[in-house]
């Protein structure tokens, strides 16, 4: 059982370094402004042909890749999510996971809807002779990728909290996640490269300040000892 108290993960979670989170952000930023650049500088053209090259496929490969991209949809995220959530929980008996998660998620939407009102790049399909829509028209603006943002965001998060291969696992999902919006039609590779620069940058540290007792888990931080606990109470120490 799970009390309304349990914080703290019954077991040490892989916290990485300070400077080892803080070049990760700082990657993810990098990602980002070098992607919103290249898309304000309108120097694109390679964009538009490697989405033509994941978007537009034989259909022998496209029969077999639509079903599969489902998978990586908003059904498929919430579903991937949710059982990851019952898995970390029930591993770590603790709701830390859970509100990590949730911090993460929620900064990657904020940030990549608010991008997306000041790019206002058009969807792919909106403008590209050939572009194939195989999903219903998607509402706002392409860039950046808000799919790729909170599903790489939330992952980030969780790892500390998985076991190794779970964790690799969740970062590949998070990457077909970002090729499934471009072969769905709804995305450009930029947009994706930008989305997943936004779910790198807001990783925290998912237990702030006790991050370092996090690595050694559980009763790790106990208040320091008296200096002489058999001496009586009224009694000076003797001194030696």
């Amino acid at each position: 059982m799970i009390s309304a108290g349990s914080w703290w993960p019954d077991r040490p979670a892989r916290v990485p370094k300070p400077w080892a989170a803080g070049l990760l952000a700082g990657l993810g930023v990098v990602l980002f402004a070098a992607s919103a650049l290249l898309v304000k500088a309108g120097a694109t053209s390679w964009d538009a042909r490697l989405f033509g090259i994941l978007n537009q496929v034989p259909p022998a490969a496209a029969s077999v890749l639509t079903p599969l991209s489902h998978l990586f949809g908003p059904a498929g995220i919430i579903a991937v999510v949710l059982l990851t959530v019952v898995y970390v929980v029930a591993r770590n008996r603790s709701v830390l996971p859970v509100a990590a998660g949730a911090v993460a998620a929620g900064a990657a939407w904020v940030l990549a809807n608010v991008a997306k009102v000041i790019a206002d790049r058009p969807r792919p399909y909106q403008v590209m002779a050939g572009a194939v829509l195989r999903q219903q028209p998607a509402h706002g603006t392409s860039f950046p990728s808000s799919h790729t943002a909170v599903t790489l965001a939330v992952v980030i998060a969780l790892v500390p909290f998985l076991a190794r291969p779970l964790a690799a696992a969740g970062i590949a999902y998070a990457g077909l996640v970002g090729w499934s919006r471009v072969y769905l039609g709804v995305h450009y590779p930029l947009d994706v490269l930008a989305g997943a620069g936004i779910g790198m940058a807001v990783r925290r540290d998912p237990a702030g300040p006790p991050g370092a007792a996090l690595r050694r888990g559980p009763g790790s931080e106990r208040p320091p000892r008296p200096a002489d606990a058999r001496t009586p109470p009224g009694r000076p120490r003797a001194q030696r």
